[in-house]
């Protein structure tokens, strides 16, 4: 599912059981259980067992939540009867909220680095966060953020919610600077744990050597060819709540030791490309 138009906001994959009630072709009422494998402020990509039909109106209840919608079948994007349809869905009321995440209204801060979603330990509310560098490098050393809780009216220990932070693995050598170039943000010295999905290569599990607002450096054994498009979880862990970002390799050099090259991502969403 595309959920880039006027409505979008930021795509966290994730996933949730649901219930869907809907009519048949045939006039009759059906209820079953999907899930979820992005949730966005509108919409959702789903997995769900039936056929549903572009524009079709379903109600989807949320069992983690416990809070229902209705949404509009956008239309089919992929799977089949053995492993099931996947359909994007958007949201018919713009202030539902089946998923039982806080997205926040305002626009995306300018010191922002890292993006997931955190939960309260205090009341559990959970919330789509912007994390600045000191912020995300707190989170990895500690799989925890003290942060305030409109809920709990207070400063609360906050956790990345749906998985904890895989643990930090051996530092590698620094790689050497790259090339000198005129940069809209100030990259950070920053490991954390990130996830890289590309067409050609498939998903993988990278530590950061630095981090920006537009982008992020990472080595790899793998060929990335310099302009291909990828998307990037920063910070990422195992179990969902991660928030994948487009972006393109902008460039790339052989490590001293020749095992793998460090790579440059810079974001392409709201970018000039």
């Amino acid at each position: 599912m595309d959920l880039k138009n006027p409505r979008s906001s930021d795509r966290v994959s994730l996933e949730l059981t649901i219930e869907i009630l809907a009519t048949d072709a045939a006039g009759r009422e059906f209820f079953d259980e999907g899930r979820t494998i992005l949730v966005s402020r509108h919409g959702a990509k789903i997995l769900f067992g039936r056929k549903l039909v572009p524009h079709q109106e379903i109600t989807i209840r949320c069992i983690d939540s416990g809070q229902e919608a209705v949404g509009r079948v956008v239309g089919q994007t992929g799977g089949g009867p053995e492993e099931g349809y996947q359909y994007g869905i958007l949201l018919t009321d713009p202030d539902a909220n089946p998923w039982g995440i806080d997205f926040p209204v305002k626009a995306e801060p300018e010191d922002a680095v890292g993006r997931t979603v955190m939960e309260c330990m205090a009341c559990h509310k959970r919330e789509l966060v912007y994390l600045d560098e000191y912020e995300l490098e707190v989170l990895e050393a500690n799989h925890s953020l003290s942060r305030f809780c409109s809920r709990c009216s207070d400063t609360t220990v906050w956790k990345k919610s749906f998985g904890e932070a895989p643990e930090a693995e051996a530092p590698s050598p620094t790689p050497p600077p790259p090339p000198q170039e005129k940069r809209r943000d100030p990259r950070h010295e920053l490991r954390v744990k990130a996830c890289i999905r590309s067409p050609q290569l498939g998903e993988e599990i990278v530590t950061t050597r630095n981090v920006s607002r537009g982008g992020v450096g990472f080595e790899s054994p793998k060929q990335y060819a310099v302009g291909s498009l990828v998307e990037v979880a920063v910070p990422y862990s195992q179990g969902g709540g991660n928030i994948y970002v487009p972006g393109k390799i902008a460039h790339s050099r052989s490590l001293p030791s020749g095992q793998g090259n460090f790579y440059g991502i810079a974001y392409t969403r709201g970018r000039n490309e």
